[in-house]
């Protein structure tokens, strides 16, 4: 019955791939699903995807290889900074760090999986301005960090980093916004500015 529930999940994760990888908007519109489904659930964003990397014993690596992938394509496909940490910030809540260490640092780890944390891990520091080398050749990262850090600096404003970043420099987790990671009220707005009551009734 596992390998049965494997196969479902799987071709669940390819169909979204597809979808992902299709055309740019669909980022956003993955990420307004799982907003939707998630807060009706009443549980953290993404935290399916957490559950199937978290998963110690037995795992199937195939699986946590397009979990990641998944992952990577959704973030690089975001039109801006908001939407990328709203996203990042959850996972990161929800111990994606540790988990990607636990991968980097185990022998025998699949490489495409170490292929897939890593992509993760430098898009991140990239888009946090912590390296400035060139980003993973997966997504607009330049293109959406022109766009919104130019505005906000003509304004005197700080612009948005990840959670670690702010932890990691001794600013605490109040200096970064607020991530959606726990908001469950109905009236949370996802990214195209609906409610979700909204658009569950389409």
């Amino acid at each position: 019955m596992m390998g049965l529930f494997r196969l479902v999940v799987k071709t669940a994760l390819k169909l979204l791939l597809v979808f992902v990888e299709y055309t740019e908007p669909n980022a956003a519109l993955l990420v307004q699903a799982v907003t939707t489904v998630d807060t009706k659930r009443g549980c953290k964003l993404w935290s399916n995807a957490m559950e199937i990397l978290d998963e110690k014993d037995g795992v199937d690596t195939e699986l946590l290889v397009y979990v990641m992938t998944l992952i990577n394509k959704t973030l690089a496909g975001l039109p801006d900074q908001d939407s990328f940490y709203d996203v990042v910030d959850c996972l990161e809540e929800q111990g994606i760090e540790a988990i990607g260490q636990r991968h980097l640092n185990r022998k025998g780890t699949d490489l495409d999986l170490l292929e897939q944390f890593n992509i993760y891990e430098m898009t991140l520091r990239h888009e946090d301005g912590d390296d400035e080398t060139a980003p993973p050749p997966v997504g607009r990262k330049d293109r959406r960090r022109a766009s919104l850090c130019g505005t906000l600096e003509r304004r005197g404003l700080e612009r948005r980093r990840s959670r670690r970043h702010s932890l990691q420099n001794g600013k605490g987790p109040a200096s970064a916004p607020a991530s959606p990671c726990h908001s469950h009220a109905p009236n949370f707005m996802p990214f195209n500015g609906q409610r979700i009551e909204d658009v569950t009734e389409r």
